[in-house]
């Protein structure tokens, strides 16, 4: 039985195995004896590094953000992919080869190891570090991985097992009888308490920071938590019967990033291409937390059309050599971000039409180029060898906006909420929002908003899920499907046989 068990693999980069540039260009490590290890600013910062490492590896590994968060929601992207119409076609999410969009094991590798780091750099004395505030910053980055991907593990399968013990070691998942531990899911709420009180956490030992600041948006800082925050406590309230407290709290939250982050919004009218890109080349003006890819950190992987790469899913002719008519992404015209911009004048002169796609008006070859910023391979002859360097954007401003409109509109502040909006729309030539504002109306003004300002970011599948909008453009799902929960994903088989106490999500029994 030990043979199931995984050991804790900290070096998982995806050109190299290093992190962001204030972690002093240092290589993630492997776990290691703590009497040795745990002595020094230096070796925290080593383990911060795994970190984000294995964070980065669990969020793009064959692109699961996009499957996640991106396909399900059916409002821009049509990948043409024959994996990604198993969800496009009939919804279904058991996926062929792509099973690790169905096990949590590498986002739990990620929150395990950020536990670890807080647990020991907590127990170290305050001499180990240039300052009280760096140990406390440590700690902080430490809990905001952990309390992240534990908000991604509730989006994704609701119900969960929470681990509360740092695990190093094969023993502690044996009882003393030798029996297997089994850690049953914990209820949905459960399981967003626990990553709230890790945010909370993060918030308490963490600064603001600043747009040129070298860790700008690659590592957590205060905003970053607190754009958590906002993101935790509104999907709270929607599975919570729109608690008011996490309503509060989400308008809270969504405002002190706003006031306090330093960042600002980008422009796409005056700000043009170079604004558009700056956000896609990562730590600009805009940026809260990013997925960094940069191969100047070597924080990179070599470009490919492959169906196992999300520039391969998003991108084609002429970043690829030749068109890929097999899996050649497009912006179908009948998908439902298409259709409403196409029947809501107000978006006619929309900037981020021309910005965020490849000849937008051209459905058969339009594609999302979020992701289309590359250099060159110096020591290749080869024009089409190239890495990427587009970030994955994860928070931004504009994404607070919208969280604190889409709060304000359930609390029935219909007229405020039209202030957040119109403040988004006005930055890309979207005229201001007309329309009502009674709840339903302000749900659909905001969710079509979101669409477009996060296509491709692997917003929008969650977004039906936290608006309760799965009904418009989703044709698949249906009243007994959202009754059994089949909006979230189904547990891998291999994470039952081994934990025989976690039951499969309902609508998913007998399906997989």
């Amino acid at each position: 039985m030990k043979k199931i068990f995984y050991s804790l693999l900290i070096t998982l980069g995806l050109l190299g195995s290093q992190s962001c540039t204030s972690l002093l260009d240092q290589e993630p490590i492997t776990i290691t004896h703590p009497d040795v290890f745990w002595v020094s600013q230096s070796n925290a910062e080593q383990a911060l590094a795994g970190s984000y490492s294995l964070l980065k590896y669990a969020i793009t590994y064959q692109s699961n953000f996009l499957f996640w968060g991106e396909f399900t929601g059916m409002t821009f992207m049509d990948s043409q992919n024959w994996i990604v119409d198993y969800i496009e076609g009939s919804g279904n999410y058991v996926l062929a080869y792509r099973d690790g969009s169905r096990n949590w094991k590498d986002l739990y590798r990620a929150a395990n190891w950020a536990m670890t780091i807080e647990s020991y750099v907590e127990g170290m004395t305050e001499d180990m570090f240039d300052s009280p505030e760096e140990q406390k910053r440590i700690i902080g980055e430490a809990a905001f991985v952990r309390a992240l991907t534990y908000f991604y593990i509730a989006r994704i399968w609701g119900e969960a097992p929470i681990v509360t013990e740092s695990i190093e070691s094969s023993d502690q998942l044996i009882t003393d009888d030798g029996y297997v531990v089994r850690i049953p899911r914990s209820s949905e709420k459960e399981v967003l308490d626990y990553a709230l009180s890790a945010v909370e956490k993060a918030i308490a030992n963490l600064e603001y920071s600043n747009p040129g600041d070298p860790s700008w948006a690659i590592q957590a800082n205060k905003a970053s938590a607190e754009a958590l925050k906002a993101h935790l406590t509104l999907w709270y309230s929607s599975r919570d019967n729109d608690n008011s407290e996490m309503l509060q709290a989400c308008v809270d939250a969504a405002t002190s990033v706003i006031n306090n982050s330093g960042a600002s919004l980008i422009d796409y009218v005056t700000d043009s291409i170079d604004g558009y890109e700056d956000m896609c080349w990562g730590q600009s003006k805009t940026g809260l937390f990013e997925i960094n890819v940069d191969a100047s950190m070597n924080e990179s992987f070599r470009m490919s059309d492959a169906d196992a790469y999300y520039t391969g899913l998003t991108l084609n002719y002429p970043i690829w050599k030749n068109k890929n008519t097999n899996k050649a992404p497009k912006m179908n015209p009948d998908f439902y971000g298409n259709e409403f911009i196409a029947q809501n004048p107000d978006y006619a002169n929309d900037a981020r039409k021309a910005l965020f796609f490849y000849e937008y008006s051209k459905p058969n070859d339009s594609f999302l180029t979020k992701y289309a910023l590359q250099s060159p391979d110096p020591n290749s002859e080869d024009p089409y060898a190239q890495f990427s360097e587009s970030n994955i954007l994860i928070f931004r401003l504009a994404d607070m906006y919208l969280l604190r409109a889409e709060a304000l509109a359930k609390q029935g502040k219909g007229p405020q909420a039209v202030q957040d909006l119109n403040e988004i729309r006005s930055k890309a030539g979207v005229l201001p929002y007309s329309g009502a504002t009674d709840r339903a109306s302000m749900i659909k003004a905001i969710f079509d908003e979101r669409a477009i300002e996060f296509v491709g970011e692997g917003q929008s599948g969650f977004d039906r899920i936290r608006m309760d909008y799965y009904y418009e453009g989703v044709p698949w799902m249906n009243v007994d499907r959202l009754s059994k929960k089949g909006y979230f994903w189904p547990i891998h088989p291999n994470v039952i046989s081994v934990n025989p106490s976690i039951v499969q999500t309902e609508y998913w029994r007998g399906k997989v």
